[in-house]
């Protein structure tokens, strides 16, 4: 007698083949790696502390909380901030699903359930597999522990697959500009100083304040001075009259305006206080800056 049920199979839009590493390392605040490529996924978490990531093509600062993934062949290279210690997780597989091209040069915030569920997939991977050198895990060289407990290794692969997916529906992707990272001056400085640097340099020949700033950046005065501090101590309006004041030597050297004109055309209040800035950038005045000049 035929029946009249439907079978359906399973769709599978991510299938891990292999897993390479997996472990759990505490760096201190001044750790390096010089970084490599390969041909497989890597995902990195921060647990605790934060971590500098340079890719081919970004520079990321990870913090608590927050996971990145690299691409095949992509190099890499993680190291500390110089400031705090850092806990991470690592995992590294082979996975050729087309739906992992969604995971590229992304950062995820995980969310309280997708914590316990890479949790998961740790006290199962690590029931089942070791490194061989736990002292230096980025060897890569994995191992089989025996005996394991029952379908450790399938329970492993299917916990990150199912994490995967997860994290495909999450909402919580951290934009790319948010954590890029960035060295001026040999200062290491998040995404939001360097706008604030752009936004001066942008409005040399304008008059802005901090208000202007804060309302460029979505964000209070109060937040936009924390910012700058990080880069600078001296505050964010001498730094702006330093920058006028560094154009307002170019001017002078190319002797097309006259300092009343230079400091009318660099929105000073007048001569006067134009003079008292330059002399404090430089020690000199506009005219014994312009009489220093080699001809």
């Amino acid at each position: 007698m035929q029946d009249n049920f439907t079978r359906i199979g399973f769709e599978r839009v991510i299938r891990v083949e292999k897993i390479i590493t997996i472990f759990y390392m505490e760096f201190s605040k001044n750790f390096y790696y010089e970084g490599e490529s390969h041909d497989f996924w890597e995902m990195m978490y921060v647990d605790k502390g934060e971590m500098v990531c340079i890719t081919d093509e970004n520079r990321w600062l990870l913090r608590s909380g927050e996971m990145i993934f690299h691409k095949p062949n992509e190099y890499h290279n993680h190291s500390g901030n110089r400031s705090v210690a850092s806990n991470v997780s690592i995992i590294t597989f082979e996975c050729r699903s087309r739906a992992m091209k969604y995971f590229e040069g992304k950062v995820f915030h995980l969310s309280a359930e997708e914590k316990s569920l890479l949790s998961m997939i740790f006290a199962e991977g690590l029931s089942c597999f070791r490194m061989v050198d736990e002292h230096n895990p980025l060897l890569q060289k994995l191992e089989k522990i025996s005996p394991a407990p029952f379908g450790s290794s399938q329970m492993t692969g299917n916990l990150l697959e199912i994490f995967l997916i997860k994290l495909q529906r999450s909402t919580d992707v951290v934009a790319q500009k948010m954590r890029q990272s960035y060295v001026i001056d040999g200062v290491d400085l998040p995404y939001h100083v360097k706008e604030i640097l752009d936004y001066l340099k942008a409005n040399v020949y304008g008059k802005v304040t901090i208000q202007d700033v804060a309302q460029h950046l979505g964000k209070s005065q109060s937040t936009v001075k924390h910012l700058f501090s990080l880069y600078r101590k001296s505050g964010i309006i001498k730094y702006y009259n330093e920058l006028k004041i560094k154009e307002a030597r170019k001017l002078i050297r190319e002797e097309k305006y006259n300092m009343t004109q230079i400091s009318e055309l660099l929105h000073f209040d007048n001569p006067q206080y134009f003079s008292k800035c330059f002399k404090s950038c430089t020690n000199m005045t506009p005219s014994e800056y312009k009489a220093s000049i080699m001809k």
